[in-house]
């Protein structure tokens, strides 16, 4: 049965704006999500306005609307139902969610992580390792919204008001803890107001969106308001990062540093010290110094960046006065996030090359990743991948000179290009490129070339969609998940090898 009853539109905004005693069963901030009886808030998009979708919404059947101010196009006599402008109404949102909600968000632990790279992994090993300690935990993010079953979702910090619904449904599915990546975008639109973090935890920066924030000091400094302008009671940052080493000296109040240098004897912070990580297998053996103590342990994934992020999910852990040997013990079990640093699976049988699936699609994930197979792998590596179309075309080139420096055989093919056409996003990655290079624009016969064509020892690294199960093509959503398509190859290779 739904806790949510008819509440009262005046109630709903008591403070905010005068408003008649409409009943309304629910709130929205989406057109393409009203349902009747709802009050639709339209708010001022970077593109649109809410309100230019207010036939729509009417013909949905909502019960009000409330939209900010200003907008010209609009008489509020015209229609059968309250349309109240507000000013300022962004700034209101927040309160608004948690009063329709009764304020549900702060009976739980909300902890969200910012960064470039590394959100996902690090959010989903939390839930994992929490799950693991008998503790329910929902998660929020690129991967889905869910607590043991994930729904797909369009964004990786969902709209406010869906935010809170999420939220609120967590919490009556028994959730104490909920783990979200807190995107860029989301901190700029203030799709997190009235999110009340318990936790915020930073990961890294490095050059990606620069089509929305133009440049890499403006990027930052969206990243940084999550811990200057929001309160949380933790605040865990990533100290081997250059720009997370300023943010830390910015913020000092309740800040975890995550660093791999000595920290000296006399220093008064929390920390944690990655003192040594060796590549062993398919892992890291790792030793760990910190202000909860020493551990040495086994990491069970790939990647250089992966010790930082599980040192970060520790320190969080620890943080919460979880027993540091139960911590260990939930660490040393875990398995990649899906389409992160991903092993396809029949890459078990010697006889083909391994594939790795990852997500990779900024210069630096890519760098890392690429890096990190050659510290596992004593073998040639292969390199797939694309760029995005409509984003940033600056990263492009990058991208295309990393590849060719950190991987033996490149192809370049198409990822997800939108509106643009794919030959020119691949003209664009070929100006960082010297040497020949395959270029198939069809990705599906990119990744089959690269598995057929790598010998049984090569390593082969699928880049840029990771766990995504679709390419944005034109104005079409095509069915394509990578590891599929790998998964295909790699059985048509072995069927053709036995006959």
């Amino acid at each position: 049965m739904n806790a949510i009853k008819k509440r009262n539109l005046s109630e709903l905004l008591s403070g905010i704006k005068d408003a008649p005693s409409t009943k309304i069963t629910g709130i929205c901030d989406d057109s393409r999500n009203i349902k009747k009886g709802d009050v639709f808030f339209a708010f001022q998009g970077d593109i649109s306005h809410g309100m230019d979708y207010l036939e729509i919404v009417i013909e949905a059947g909502a019960a009000a609307i409330i939209y900010e101010l200003p907008y010209a196009n609009i008489t509020e006599n015209n229609f059968n139902i309250p349309i109240i402008g507000v000013d300022s109404l962004n700034k209101y949102k927040g309160e608004i969610a948690n009063r329709w909600h009764n304020n549900i968000s702060k009976k739980l632990k909300i902890i969200g992580i910012t960064g470039t790279n590394g959100k996902t992994t690090v959010a989903a090993l939390i839930q994992s390792c929490l799950h693991s300690l008998g503790h329910i935990c929902g998660y929020i993010g690129t991967l889905g919204l869910g607590i043991y079953e994930l729904e797909d979702s369009n964004l990786t910090t969902p709209s406010n008001f869906k935010l809170h619904q999420v939220l609120a449904d967590f919490y009556r599915q028994g959730a104490k803890f909920v783990v979200m990546e807190v995107s860029s975008h989301s901190i700029a639109q203030n799709r997190i107001a009235g999110i009340p973090f318990d936790a915020t935890m930073f990961t890294n920066l490095t050059q990606d969106h620069l089509d929305y924030h133009k440049n890499m000091r403006s990027y930052g400094e969206i990243k940084s308001k999550l811990f200057t302008e929001i309160e949380s009671k933790i605040k865990i940052i990533n100290c081997i990062d250059d720009f997370g080493k300023k943010l830390s000296k910015e913020i000092q109040k309740d800040v975890i540093e995550i660093t791999n240098i000595t920290v000296p004897r006399e220093y008064k912070g929390l920390f944690l010290n990655i003192e040594k990580s060796t590549a062993n297998g398919l892992g890291y053996s790792v030793s760990i110094q910190s202000s909860w103590g020493h551990k040495e342990f086994n990491l069970p994934l790939i990647g250089a960046f992966n010790v930082e992020n599980a040192s970060q999910v520790i320190a969080l852990l620890l943080s919460y006065n979880f027993n540091f040997h139960k911590i260990i013990s939930a660490i040393k079990s875990l398995t990649p996030p899906k389409g992160r640093m991903q092993l396809v699976s029949l890459t078990s049988n010697k006889r083909l090359p391994k594939v790795y699936i990852d997500f990779a699609h900024t210069p630096e994930a890519l760098k890392l990743a690429l890096i990190a197979l050659r510290s596992h792998y004593d073998s040639n590596i292969w390199c797939v991948f694309g760029c995005g179309g409509d984003r940033d075309q600056g990263k492009r080139k990058l991208m295309g000179h990393i590849a060719e420096k950190y991987s033996d055989y490149v192809v370049i093919t198409s990822d997800n290009p939108r509106a643009e056409d794919p030959k020119n996003i691949i003209n664009d990655i070929l100006e960082g490129v010297e040497e020949d290079v395959e270029i198939f624009e069809d990705r599906a016969k990119a990744i089959q070339y690269a598995i057929q064509t790598a010998s049984d020892r090569d390593i082969i690294l699928i880049a840029g969609k990771g766990h995504e199960g679709y390419q944005l093509i034109s104005d079409s959503r095509i069915t394509f998940v990578d590891n599929d398509h790998a998964d295909r190859a790699l059985k048509n290779r072995l069927n053709i090898s036995n006959d």
